[in-house]
C-alpha cells in the first residue's frame, strides 16, 4: 500500500497541480525577407520556462503568465535562433507584431543535400534573463547536424548504434516496425515538403512525445496546419540510383475558418541508376486536412500517404571479381535477356498509411495528443532459384580462378572474367530460358530455374497519446501509452517461370537427408508434391502476431543553475507464430498457431545539466532499459517450424553520457564522452552451406558489447560571412564476450547444435569507428558556398559465427605452418583501409516580386572520384580449412564522384 502511495505523490500527483498567472503574451513570426509567415518556430519564455510553437500563420501566444521582464527565444531548424526582451504587463495582453527571422526554409531541405547550413547564420545573443535556460542551445547539436550527413556514404552509425534504437514517429504516433524494430524510409520517400517539420530529441534525453531511446527520437509533424499557405515545386538531378526527381506540393494554410489543406505528390526515376543493372520508379503522395476549432482548444487531422517503388538492387562480391573485372561497383544480380537488362533481385514495396491525430489544449499549461494509425506494408524482394541446374549467379566462387589448382584453367577462365563479356559476367538469362525449355521438350516441365518473390507484409495498427503539463516550481510532466498490433506474413510467390510450365514445391535441400522417407522433401504436407503456378504461394507461409503495450511518464524540473529530469517506463510484448504449411522436416511444429512468448521490460533514465552560466553547460544522462527480444531473430528457422531458441529472454542496456556545452559569441559547440554495454543480445545470421548442402541458420545468444567513446561538434563563426565547423568521434565498439551459438538446417540435417562463439575483443562491423569532417561556409547576399574534407578509419568487416567454432579447428596441427596461417586467415578480423573524401557544395536564392523565390543548389560528393574506398562487408558463414580462401569475404564500395543539382520554385 505504501508503494502505491508512493507512485500517486510523485507521478501522479503533478498531473492535479496548475499555475495560475494573471497576464497574456502573443504575437506573430514572419519572414525578414519575404515577409510571409513562418510556422514551426519553437517559441520559449525563458524565465517561466513556458514553451509553444507558432502555427501556420506565424502565430503564438501564451496565457495566464507572470507579470515583468522576461526573454523570449525563438529556435527552429529553418531559421536563425534569436532572443527578444518583454515586459509583460498586468491588465493587459502583450502583443509583439510581425516579428522577424531569417528564414532559412527558402532554402532547400538540408538533409537532402547539405549544402545550405542554418548555423551559418546563428545570432548569439547574451542572455537578458537571471534564469538560464539550456534548451535552444542544447537541442541545436553542432557534431550531430555535421556528423548526420558528411559521414553517412560511408555508412557511419552515430555511437554504432543499430537503426532499431532511433525512434520515428509521425504526428505522434509511433512507426517503427515490431518485426524488426526499424523504421522504413522508404514510406515517405520524395515526400520532403510533408516531411520537414517536427521535434528532434538528440540520444536519450527528455522529449514532448516520447521516452525515447538512446539512438534518438524524431516525431515528423505531417498536419496540414503546421505548413504555410503557398505553392513549392521541385526538381533535381542527380547521378545516383535515382537521376531525376520531382515534387510539388500546395498548402491553404490555416483558413480563417480554421481548416487547413496540404496536398503533396513526387517521384523519382531511374532507367538506368549509377551502378550497373539497377533502376529506380516511384511515386509519392500525401494528403493532409486539419480543422482547429476557435480559441485553439481542439484540433483533428487526417493525413494519408504512400509511396509505391520498385527498384534494381546492387549486390556485395568478391575482391577478386572487382580486379578482375576492373570495377568495384560491379554488380552481380543482372544480365541480358533477348538484348535488354533484367535484374533478378527486384524490390517492390508500397506502405499505404492513414493517421487521424488530435490535440486537445486542456488549458494554458496542459495538452494531450493522440493519435491512432492504419499501415500496410507491402515488401517483396525477387530472387532466383534453381533446381537440379548449375548455380546460375555469375560470381559463384567455382567459377572464379582461384578455384581451380590448376593454373591453365585459372588463366582461361582470368581471361573470360578480363574479356566482359556479358555472357559470362553477368545472369545470362537466355541460357535459363533454353534449360527450361529443355526440360519440357525432354522432361517432366518443371521449372530448373524460376525467379520468386520473398514476401514480408505488415498490418499495423497503432495508438499512442501524450499528456504534456507545466506545474508549479518550473515542474514539467510528460506522460503517455502507446498499443500495437502487428500481423507480419511472411511467404514467398512465383514471380517468373521462366517459360517452365509449374514449380514443383519440394524443398532442393532436403534431399541430402532425406533418410529415405519421401514425406522429408514436402514443403507442405498438406498438399504434398503439388505444382505451383505463377502467383502462387509455395515454399514456406506463416504469419507471425505481435501484440505490445506500454506507458511512460518523465518529470523535468529547472532552476536558476540545475536542470535534472527522471522517467520511467513499462513495456508489455507478446508474440505468436502462426503457420499456413506443413513441413514435411517439422510436421509438428510447423502448421497452425504455435507457443506464445511474453515479456514484461522496464526502461528507466535521468539526467541533470548544470548551468555554470548562460553560455557554458555541464550535462549528464544515464538510461537503463530491458528489451523484448525481436520476433524476427527468436525463431531458429521460422520459415519452417515454430522452435525458439532456449531460454529465450530480453536483453539489455547500460548507457551513460557526460558533455561540456557551450556557447559563445564566435565559438559553440559540445564535448561528450559517453559508454553503453549491451547484455545478451541475439542475433540470427542465416547462409548457404555448399559442403554441407544445407541452408544454415545460426543464432547467437548471450551477445555483450561496449560501445564508448569520444564526441567532438564545434562551429566558429568568424564573421556574418565565414564560418568553419569540425565534427568527429574517437570511439570503439566491440564484443566482450564468448556467447552460446545454436545451429539448424532447414533439410532437418543439423538439429540444435549447440556451440560457444568466440567473439571476445573483436570489433563489431559496418560503420567507421574513427571519424570526423571539417568544413567551411562563405554565405553573402544568398549566396551559399560549401566546402568538407571528411575522415574514416577503423571500419571493420562483420564478422561470421561460423569462423569461430572452436571445433571448426580441431585438426589445426600448430606445428605445421601452412594449417596455421590458414587457421588465422580465417579467425583474423579484416580492417579496411582509412580513407578520405572531399565534398563541395553551392546554392543560391532569388527573391521574386509577388514574395515567390527560386532556390538552385548544386553539391559534389567525392570530389576526387576516389572508388576504392570500402564501406561495408561481411565474412561469408561457410569456410574451408583446406582452402581457406575459397569463400572469401564480400565487400561494398563507395561510389566515385557524384552529384545533386537542386531546383525549386516556391510561390
Amino acid at each position: 500500500m505504501k508503494q502505491k502511495l508512493l507512485f500517486f505523490i510523485v507521478f501522479l500527483f503533478p498531473f492535479f497541480v496548475y499555475a495560475q498567472q494573471p497576464a497574456e503574451v502573443k504575437g506573430n513570426v514572419i519572414s525578414s525577407v519575404t515577409g510571409k509567415p513562418v510556422a514551426g518556430v519553437i517559441v520559449t519564455l525563458r524565465g517561466q520556462d513556458r514553451q509553444t510553437r507558432t502555427d501556420s500563420k506565424g502565430l503564438f501566444s501564451f496565457q495566464k503568465v507572470a507579470v515583468g521582464k522576461d526573454t523570449l527565444s525563438l529556435n527552429a531548424a529553418s531559421i536563425r535562433p534569436q532572443e527578444i526582451p518583454v515586459d509583460i504587463l498586468a491588465g493587459m495582453p502583450t502583443v509583439l507584431n510581425d516579428v522577424q527571422v531569417v528564414d532559412l526554409n527558402a532554402v532547400e531541405d538540408m538533409s537532402l543535400v547539405g549544402v545550405i547550413d542554418e548555423v551559418l547564420t546563428d545570432d548569439d545573443a547574451e542572455s537578458s534573463s537571471q534564469e538560464i535556460s539550456s534548451t535552444v542551445i542544447l537541442s541545436n547539436d553542432v557534431y550531430l547536424n555535421r556528423a548526420a550527413y558528411q559521414l553517412s556514404p560511408a555508412r557511419f552509425r552515430v555511437r554504432g548504434y543499430d537503426s532499431y534504437y532511433e525512434q520515428k514517429y509521425i504526428n505522434g504516433v509511433s512507426f517503427n516496425d515490431q518485426l524488426r524494430g526499424v523504421f522504413n524510409y522508404a514510406a515517405i520517400g520524395a515526400l520532403n515538403d510533408m516531411t520537414r517539420n517536427g521535434d528532434v530529441t538528440n540520444y536519450n534525453r527528455p522529449s514532448a512525445f516520447t521516452f525515447g531511446s538512446i539512438g534518438g527520437a524524431e516525431n515528423i509533424n505531417m498536419r496540414a496546419g503546421n505548413n504555410a499557405s503557398g505553392t513549392k515545386v521541385t526538381l533535381s538531378y542527380t547521378n545516383r540510383n535515382y537521376y531525376l526527381r520531382g515534387m510539388a506540393t500546395y498548402s491553404t494554410g490555416l483558413t480563417d475558418k480554421g481548416w487547413a489543406f496540404t496536398v503533396s505528390v513526387g517521384g523519382r526515376y531511374s532507367d538506368r541508376g549509377n551502378i550497373e543493372g539497377t533502376y529506380y520508379r516511384n511515386f509519392s503522395y500525401a494528403l493532409s486536412v486539419e480543422k482547429q476549432w476557435k480559441e485553439g482548444r481542439h484540433s483533428l487531422s487526417l493525413t494519408t500517404f504512400g509511396s509505391p517503388v520498385e527498384r534494381g538492387q546492387q549486390g556485395a562480391s568478391y575482391q577478386e571479381v572487382y580486379d578482375l573485372t576492373g570495377n568495384n561497383l560491379y554488380n552481380p544480380n543482372w544480365g541480358y535477356q533477348n538484348g535488354k537488362r533484367r535484374n533478378a533481385k527486384v524490390v517492390k514495396a508500397f506502405d499505404p498509411t492513414v493517421i487521424l491525430s488530435h490535440v486537445w489544449k486542456i488549458n494554458e499549461n496542459t495538452s494531450l495528443t493522440s493519435g491512432i494509425a492504419f499501415h500496410y506494408g507491402r515488401y517483396g524482394n525477387t530472387a532466383l532459384n534453381w533446381y537440379n541446374g548449375p548455380d546460375p549467379r555469375p560470381d559463384y566462387y567455382r567459377y572464379l580462378p582461384s578455384y581451380f589448382e590448376d593454373t591453365v584453367i585459372q588463366e582461361q577462365y582470368a581471361a573470360l572474367w578480363r574479356s566482359k563479356n556479358r555472357t559470362f559476367t553477368q545472369i545470362n538469362w537466355d541460357k535459363l530460358y533454353r534449360a527450361n525449355e529443355l526440360n519440357i521438350t525432354q522432361g517432366n516441365g518443371s521449372a530448373i530455374y524460376m525467379v520468386e518473390e520473398r514476401r514480408s507484409d505488415l498490418y499495423e495498427t497503432s495508438f499512442n497519446s501524450t499528456l504534456n503539463a507545466v506545474m508549479k516550481g518550473n515542474m514539467k510532466l510528460f506522460a503517455g501509452i502507446g498499443l500495437r498490433a502487428t500481423t507480419s506474413r511472411q511467404f514467398k510467390t512465383v514471380d517468373d517461370l521462366l517459360g517452365a510450365h509449374y514449380v514443383l514445391d519440394i524443398d532442393k535441400f532436403a534431399e541430402q537427408d532425406f533418410s529415405g522417407d519421401p514425406e522429408k522433401l514436402q514443403n507442405n504436407l498438406n498438399h504434398p508434391d503439388r505444382k505451383a503456378l505463377k502467383g502462387d504461394k509455395f515454399g514456406y507461409n506463416f504469419d507471425l502476431n505481435i501484440y505490445s503495450a506500454n506507458a511512460w511518464v518523465l518529470n523535468q524540473y529547472s532552476t536558476r543553475k540545475l536542470d535534472y529530469y527522471y522517467g520511467f517506463k513499462l513495456t508489455y510484448t507478446y508474440f505468436q507464430r502462426d503457420g499456413k504449411m506443413r513441413n514435411g522436416r517439422y510436421p509438428t511444429t510447423s502448421y497452425g498457431k504455435g507457443a506464445s512468448h511474453s515479456f514484461t521490460d522496464i526502461a528507466l533514465k535521468g539526467g541533470l545539466t548544470y548551468k555554470i552560466n548562460g553560455r557554458h553547460f555541464i550535462t549528464g544522462n544515464i538510461s537503463y532499459a530491458t528489451e523484448a527480444p525481436l520476433p524476427n531473430n527468436s525463431y531458429v528457422s521460422p520459415r519452417i517450424t515454430d522452435k525458439t531458441v532456449k531460454n529465450l529472454k530480453s536483453g539489455s542496456y547500460f548507457s551513460a553520457d557526460l558533455n561540456y556545452v557551450f556557447s559563445l559569441p564566435s565559438l559553440n559547440g559540445r564535448v561528450g564522452v559517453f559508454q553503453t554495454n549491451f547484455y545478451d543480445q541475439m542475433d540470427r545470421i542465416s547462409y548457404y552451406d555448399g559442403i554441407s548442402g544445407t541452408f544454415i541458420n545460426h543464432v547467437v545468444t548471450g551477445i555483450n558489447r561496449i560501445h564508448r567513446g569520444m564526441e567532438v561538434g564545434l562551429t566558429y563563426k568568424l564573421n556574418n560571412h565565414w564560418s568553419f565547423d569540425l565534427a568527429g568521434t574517437l570511439s570503439e565498439y566491440y564484443y566482450n564476450n564468448n556467447p552460446m551459438g545454436t545451429i539448424n538446417s532447414e533439410n532437418g540435417k543439423i538439429d540444435n547444435r549447440e556451440e560457444k562463439v568466440y567473439l571476445r575483443n573483436f570489433y563489431v562491423g559496418g560503420t567507421p569507428q574513427f571519424a570526423g569532417t571539417f568544413g567551411l561556409r562563405y554565405f553573402i547576399k544568398y549566396w551559399f558556398l560549401g566546402a568538407n574534407i571528411n575522415g574514416f578509419a577503423r571500419n571493420y568487416i562483420e564478422v561470421a559465427p561460423l569462423r569461430r567454432l572452436a571445433s571448426n579447428y580441431d585438426n589445426v596441427d600448430p606445428t605445421v605452418p601452412e594449417t596455421m596461417e590458414a587457421y588465422r586467415s580465417l579467425v583474423d578480423q579484416e580492417r579496411f583501409d582509412d580513407s578520405y573524401t572531399i565534398d563541395l557544395s553551392i546554392g543560391k536564392i532569388f527573391y521574386l516580386p509577388g514574395r515567390s523565390s527560386i532556390n538552385f543548389n548544386l553539391s559534389v560528393n567525392n570530389l576526387l572520384n576516389k572508388e576504392n574506398i570500402r564501406t561495408g562487408g561481411y565474412e561469408q558463414g561457410r569456410m574451408d580449412i583446406t582452402y581457406p580462401n575459397r569463400f572469401g569475404s564480400k565487400y561494398y564500395y563507395m561510389q566515385g564522384i557524384n552529384c545533386f543539382l537542386n531546383v525549386s520554385y516556391k510561390f
